[in-house]
């Protein structure tokens, strides 16, 4: 039987700007954001490809590796069907890269995860219709439409800029690479609320605590 146990003391938190975002472009945001962040910490041999995104004018890129897409779109998606289920709360996406470590227990085998980093963004899907193509569209409503989605474009951009600035001034707490994995180490992509106060590292510590190891007298 393994044992999870986790240390976070010494993680690196990076907290990005919340984003306000119509509910037809949560998905192309989070992979935008989370692919960003696994393809400049994959340390490992990786086959890039530039992503356009056309609704935002932005190019991206990302791992050309299965298991990386697979893991990123179905936690997307699993913030899609948070935000159906609580269409006024904004969701949360952490993104966590941990070290695995063994011990043997009395009765049973231990794993450790060291988490070194961790990044949070917090998505507020808007109330706002998509766009309506039609000419009968009121100028007025599509004026304001062109501001979001100029203001989330720029708003986008600099949060782009913000994991690309840390991931090149923070590599001294990055641990030695083990792994020949495109994705040198182990992450995780957690969905929660943004406004509960179990989410994110709390959250974590009190899923492992659940499991504990046998008592030892001393």
């Amino acid at each position: 039987v393994a044992i999870v146990l986790a240390t976070m003391s010494n993680c690196e938190v990076v907290n990005l700007p919340q984003l306000e975002v119509e509910h037809h472009q949560v998905r192309d945001v989070l992979r935008c954001i989370l692919h960003t962040i696994l393809f400049n910490r994959a340390l490992g041999l990786v086959r890039p490809r530039d992503v356009d995104l056309e609704l935002f004018n932005i190019t991206y890129v990302q791992c050309v590796d299965i298991t990386v897409e697979r893991e990123v779109n179905a936690r997307v998606e699993a913030a899609m069907n948070w935000l159906d289920k609580n269409p006024r709360k904004p969701v949360q996406v952490s993104l966590s890269f941990f070290e695995k470590r063994y011990k043997q227990a009395w009765f049973s085998k231990q794993e450790e995860r060291l988490y070194w980093e961790q990044w949070t963004v917090c998505i507020h899907c808007s109330n706002h219709r998509q766009r309506s193509t039609t000419i009968t569209g009121d100028t007025h409503d599509l004026q304001e439409h062109h501001e979001r989605q100029k203001r989330l474009q720029d708003l986008l951009r600099e949060t782009l800029a913000m994991v690309l600035r840390h991931v090149n001034e923070k590599r001294e707490h990055i641990p030695p690479v083990v792994s020949s994995e495109a994705v040198t180490f182990p992450y995780e992509i957690a969905v929660s609320s943004a406004n509960d106060s179990t989410s994110g590292f709390v959250a974590l510590k009190k899923l492992l605590s659940q499991t504990k190891a046998p008592q030892m007298l001393s």
